[in-house]
């Protein structure tokens, strides 16, 4: 099974995911600068959204760099595990050693470190045996089987065990015991295939053999605007509440306490994007052998109700640009075609007073599903859309359930998997 989402939503004046200049992020498409929000940026929200901690909370992964420091406060809490404190920080720099360094941030089948900036902290910061040298995203658990097989090998081959915290030992090791450290390393590689739903959804990519590969099930991409778009800038005033009271003359009674520079500038802009994500659940299903039916459409409603309504948590403080998409279209088939609208707006959609551009946006995507979206359609191919606001009456294309609310569409969207996941099955 194979489903497909598309959104339109606008955005007022925000800074929801900013490059490394401060400014929101952009491109180039059909010509013109668009406004962009990055896909690492989009899956963070995804992730992190109320939904996803109400339908799943503690069976939700970290992606962090701090793998060797979980497994040292697992060591130090359950002293049954019999390693001594002073060995603990060895099994971290040892862990840690066994990840490449590469620049925070990226990776494939993750998000960036915040939304959109690359984190400047390092793991050479600090102390090697508490970081990986790049993010690791895993389950909770994870770190207490590494302690408990960590434990075990101790326990089982003490000499082995010295040669993996990077002792020297006379007389030298053995190749025996050199492949008891590689099965040790093998039954930790064995445990990291223990998944989470969310390492299911977006992949998992490392330099390390500890923690086996994840091709993402789920597919979103960088979300652009339809239209044209400029970035604006604004700069930060203080006034001093007490001023009038403590200063000295009616000159220095008025006035900002504080006016900012070039250096507290706030950029901003505003835009209606097209957003666009799909997702192969033979795919997760694979990562996620347990999955059954019901729990698979499950899975299947909360990623849609998370992807239309987590918002990216850029400079929100300072804009509050929240809103909802008004026009949601879900395609569900058995044939894995992905498709992406974007190209309704290679010609970027022109707004004006009386040309309303998020009305605009739901015509050109229309124009573009009733000739390409047909031409590429599979046979089998089911069609629910919610049109509200600016965008309704939109999507009107033989075919398409059009629902009344969104609530509505969740619903349709899951009982058409359960339904097709009863058929495969």
């Amino acid at each position: 099974m194979f489903i497909q989402i598309h959104m339109l939503q606008s955005m007022p004046p925000g800074n929801l995911n900013r490059d490394d200049t401060g400014q929101p992020k952009k491109c180039i498409f059909g010509g013109v600068t668009r406004g962009r929000i990055s896909s690492q940026c989009l899956k963070r929200n995804i992730r992190h959204s109320t939904q996803f901690k109400d339908a799943f909370g503690d069976e939700l992964a970290s992606r962090t760099t701090y793998l060797p420091r979980m497994v040292a406060d697992e060591l130090k809490k359950d002293a049954s595990l019999g390693i001594p404190a002073d060995e603990i920080g060895d099994i971290g720099r040892a862990l840690a050693g066994k990840f490449k360094s590469e620049g925070a941030g990226d990776n494939e089948g993750g998000e960036q470190e915040t939304e959109g900036e690359r984190s400047k902290s390092s793991p050479r910061a600090e102390n090697a045996g508490e970081r990986t040298g790049q993010l690791v995203f895993f389950p909770a658990p994870f770190a207490r089987r590494i302690a408990e097989l960590a434990a075990e090998f101790k326990r089982q081959h003490p000499r082995p065990y010295e040669d993996f915290l990077g002792r020297k030992l006379t007389p030298k090791v053995t190749d025996e015991e050199k492949r008891e450290v590689g099965s040790f390393l093998d039954r930790i590689h064995e445990a990291s295939k223990c998944l989470t739903l969310d390492i299911g959804l977006f992949g998992r990519m490392t330099t390390s053999d500890l923690v086996v590969n994840v091709e993402a099930a789920c597919q979103v991409a960088h979300a652009i605007s339809t239209h044209e778009t400029i970035i604006e800038s604004d700069y930060f005033t203080a006034m001093d509440d007490r001023k009038h009271q403590y200063a000295q003359g009616q000159t220095n009674k008025s006035g900002a306490a504080f006016l900012g520079s070039g250096d507290t500038e706030t950029f901003f802009n505003a835009a209606v994007y097209y957003k666009y994500l799909n997702l192969d659940v033979k795919a997760l299903r694979k990562h996620l052998p347990s999955l059954g039916v019901a729990e698979t459409a499950k899975a299947v409603s909360v990623l849609l109700s998370a992807a239309a309504l987590a918002t990216p948590t850029g400079k929100q403080n300072s804009f509050a640009s929240h809103s909802v998409p008004e026009l949601i279209l879900v395609e569900i088939s058995r044939v894995r075609r992905p498709l992406s609208y974007a190209n309704a707006f290679l010609r970027p959609v022109q707004g004006g007073i009386d040309r309303n551009l998020m009305a605009e946006s739901a015509r050109a995507l229309q124009e573009y599903l009733d000739s390409v979206g047909e031409a590429f359609a599979p046979r089998d191919l089911q069609r629910f859309a919610l049109t509200t606001g600016h965008a309704r009456g939109t999507c009107s294309t033989n075919g398409i359930t059009a629902e009344v609310s969104f609530e509505k569409l969740i619903e349709s969207v899951e009982k058409a998997v359960r339904q097709e996941g009863r058929a495969v099955a």
